[in-house]
C-alpha cells in the first residue's frame, strides 16, 4: 500500500515522500497547499468539454502535442496490443484552450508546476548525493514550462463494445521525470512495483499522487524506480467516466540523463513507441 504523506506541519514530510518514491516509484500527498476545491472545480469544468462535440474543433497539433486526441487518436502503451480506452486534451503553457476552460486550466498548471519544484527539491535534499553528482545545477532548476505538460483525460462510461482486452490504460510506465496526478473521480490506478501483484492506489479527494518517470530513473541509474502502472476497468456496479489530471513533469531537453539519452532524445524514442503514426516526432 502506498502510504500518503500529510506536509502541513509535518517536518518529516519530505523524507517520507522520498523514501515513499525510494521504495516503491509512488507516493500520495496531503495538505499540500492547493484546496481540494481546485480540483472539484477544474474536473467539472473539463466535464463540461468532453461532453460537447465542439472538443473535436481542437485536434491535436502534431508538431507540439497539444490539444485534444480523441478515442482512435490515444496512445497505446509500449507493448500492448490495444489502444487504451480515453480521450484527453493535452495543454502546455501558450496551447490553443477552450476560452471556458482556459483561466481555470491556467491557474492549476502553474500551482502543480510550483509544487513539483518544490518536490524535486524535497527528493534531492533527502537522497543520496552522489544520485544527482553528474547535474551541474540543483534537480529543480532542470524543471522545464515549455515541456512539462498537463493531459486531462476523460475516460468514458464502458458501452458493451470496446475491443476485448481492451483497458482504460494499459500498463505502462511514465517518460518524464514525475509526474503529479491528481486524485481522479473515480478509482482504478492501479501499480505493480518490483515482482509483487498489482496493489490499487488509494486517493483521498484532493490528495495528489506522485510518480517517478523514465528519465528520472535513468539519470538516476535506477535507484529511483519508475514503476508499471496501470488504470483498470470498472465493474458493472461503478461504470461510471473518469476525469483525471496528471502534470507530466519534463527537464529541459539538452539535460543528460545518461551516456545513451539526452531527455529529449528519451522523449522522442518513446512518443514514437507509442503514438499512432500520425503523431509520431517526425
Amino acid at each position: 500500500m502506498v502510504p500518503t504523506v500529510s506536509i502541513a506541519g509535518n517536518p518529516s514530510a519530505a523524507r517520507e515522500i522520498a523514501e515513499s518514491l525510494t521504495q516503491s516509484g509512488f507516493a500520495v500527498i496531503s495538505n499540500h497547499g492547493i484546496e481540494p476545491a481546485v480540483f472539484t472545480e477544474f474536473y467539472a469544468s473539463w466535464a463540461t468539454f468532453f461532453a460537447d462535440d465542439a472538443r473535436f474543433s481542437f485536434d491535436v497539433d502534431p508538431a507540439t502535442q497539444n490539444g485534444f486526441f480523441g478515442m482512435s487518436q490515444a496512445e497505446t502503451a509500449k507493448g500492448a496490443t490495444h489502444q487504451d480506452i480515453k480521450e484527453y486534451f493535452q495543454y502546455r503553457p501558450g496551447a490553443d484552450v477552450p476560452a471556458a476552460q482556459a483561466d481555470i486550466t491556467a491557474a492549476f498548471y502553474d500551482a502543480m508546476f510550483d509544487l513539483a519544484h518544490q518536490v524535486l527539491t524535497w527528493l534531492q535534499a533527502e537522497t543520496d548525493a552522489a544520485l544527482w553528482k553528474a547535474l551541474e545545477q540543483p534537480l529543480a532548476s532542470y524543471l522545464s514550462k515549455a515541456h512539462t505538460m498537463c493531459r486531462i483525460l476523460h475516460y468514458p462510461a464502458l458501452t458493451g463494445d470496446e475491443t476485448e482486452g481492451a483497458i482504460r490504460a494499459g500498463a505502462h510506465e511514465d517518460i518524464n521525470f514525475i509526474t503529479l496526478l491528481p486524485a481522479a473521480t473515480a478509482s482504478g490506478l492501479e501499480i505493480k512495483p518490483g515482482d509483487s501483484d498489482w496493489l490499487p492506489v488509494s486517493a483521498a479527494p484532493g490528495s495528489i499522487v506522485i510518480n517517478i518517470g523514465d528519465m528520472m530513473q535513468e539519470l538516476t541509474r535506477g535507484a529511483l524506480p519508475s514503476t508499471t502502472h496501470r488504470v483498470v476497468n470498472p465493474d458493472a456496479a461503478d461504470n461510471t467516466a473518469r476525469i483525471t489530471a496528471p502534470v507530466f513533469c519534463h527537464p529541459v531537453e539538452s539535460l543528460r540523463l545518461s551516456e545513451r539519452h539526452t531527455a529529449g532524445s528519451y522523449l522522442n524514442e518513446r512518443l514514437t513507441e507509442i503514438n499512432p503514426e500520425a503523431l509520431r516526432p517526425s
